[in-house]
């Protein structure tokens, strides 16, 4: 009998670092576009993509290419690598100022992702697939009401629940073998359903949704209390040292800064503002999501690269604390509306994370050739 053959998906996965290249792109596209909002004069007045789309090139660009190609390379399953290679597609058309193919390749990457779930989901009925799945809905969601030219800060809002719920997700696959009490699943369910039904109401086409955009704030909260108290990684007592001291402080950290950002966007939104305001919405994005990647890098590079990765040096921690810091001083000058303020601390966070990719390639070791081949 002829047994299935896994050379094929293989071969795909050994494209991943080539693949990586194009969130490379993303990012560093992103960044430079959100620099020169911030009036950092880094790129020609001719090239406008990553000032107009910087916030698409970060959310679909870099995150979706990235949550995509981890995806794949673990599934293991050829059609899955339509999610990155669309992802990737979506970006170049982005910098060529081609918005309406940027926006038409992500949607059907996030439409590949959110197949790829389901197929989980339907093979192995656990919460956190579910979740994982609902993530890759609201990317997709988020880009159909983009190409519908709904409000930008409703886009934002589904985006933005993307990431969270992507996160919220992977955090309880990693910890699945730790059972929850009935009172931590019926709370991480109930504020699940309150993002969902935010929004449920932020979709429909109404001028205003201030009580929507409340209570999407407040799920951010919310889901950041829950899982500063639940989640395995913030338990007290338990020893760590390594990347996993590494991986619990930058979850710890973000954890805060979600709450945090929660907390601010609903006074934001009670006071009538918009719900992608810039103070929260970059707690969100740049304290949070960006303390997960940094947090998780360490787990999910040398799985992607297929490389071993040393232990972490003294300094490996800095630019964590440095995107925290570029966090900060950014809330302080969007509370007092201070442009110079904004710009150091938009130019401190993107060395953070530049400083950041620095640590990961300084630590990641060689592959080691097979015996064949000594």
């Amino acid at each position: 009998m002829r047994q299935p053959e896994p050379a094929r998906p293989r071969r795909f996965a050994a494209a991943a670092p080539l693949l990586a290249l194009g969130a490379a792109l993303a990012l560093l596209s992103g960044l430079a576009g959100g620099l020169v909002r911030l009036g950092w004069p880094l790129l020609p007045d001719r090239a406008l993509a990553p000032v107009a789309l910087h916030g698409a090139l970060m959310v679909c660009g870099f995150f979706g290419f990235v949550i995509a190609l981890e995806r794949a390379a673990a599934l293991h399953q050829r059609w899955v690598w339509a999610a990155p290679l669309l992802a990737a597609a979506g970006t170049l058309a982005a910098l060529a100022l081609q918005p309406g193919a940027a926006a038409i390749a992500w949607l059907a990457a996030g439409a590949v992702l959110t197949l790829a779930y389901a197929g989980v989901l339907r093979r192995t009925p656990v919460l956190h697939v579910a979740v994982e799945g609902a993530g890759a809905l609201c990317w997709a969601g988020g880009t159909l009401l983009w190409m519908l030219d709904r409000p930008f800060s409703v886009v934002v809002a589904w985006w933005g629940s993307f990431l969270v719920l992507t996160i919220a997700g992977e955090r309880r696959e990693l910890a699945r073998f730790v059972p929850l009490s009935a009172f931590a699943r019926r709370s991480y369910l109930a504020v699940l359903a309150l993002q969902a039904a935010a929004l449920g109401v932020l979709a429909v086409p109404w001028h205003d949704h201030p009580f929507a955009a409340s209570a999407w704030w407040a799920s951010m909260a919310l889901l950041a209390l829950w899982l500063l108290r639940f989640d395995l990684a913030c338990r007290p007592g338990l020893e760590r040292s390594g990347w996993a001291l590494h991986t619990a402080r930058c979850l710890r950290l973000g954890y805060a800064w979600l709450a945090l950002a929660g907390v601010w966007g609903v006074a934001h939104a009670l006071r009538g503002m918009p719900l992608d305001a810039p103070g929260p919405l970059h707690m969100l994005l740049l304290g949070f999501v960006f303390a997960m990647v940094f947090g998780h890098a360490p787990i999910v590079l040398p799985a992607l690269l297929r490389r071993a990765i040393s232990a972490p040096s003294r300094w490996s921690f800095a630019p964590v604390l440095a995107m925290s810091a570029g966090v900060a001083l950014r809330g302080l000058g969007d509370a007092l509306a201070s442009t110079p303020l904004r710009a150091g601390a938009g130019l401190l966070q993107a060395l953070a994370v530049l400083a950041f990719a620095a640590v990961m390639l300084t630590r990641l070791r060689r592959p080691v050739p097979p015996l064949s081949a000594r």
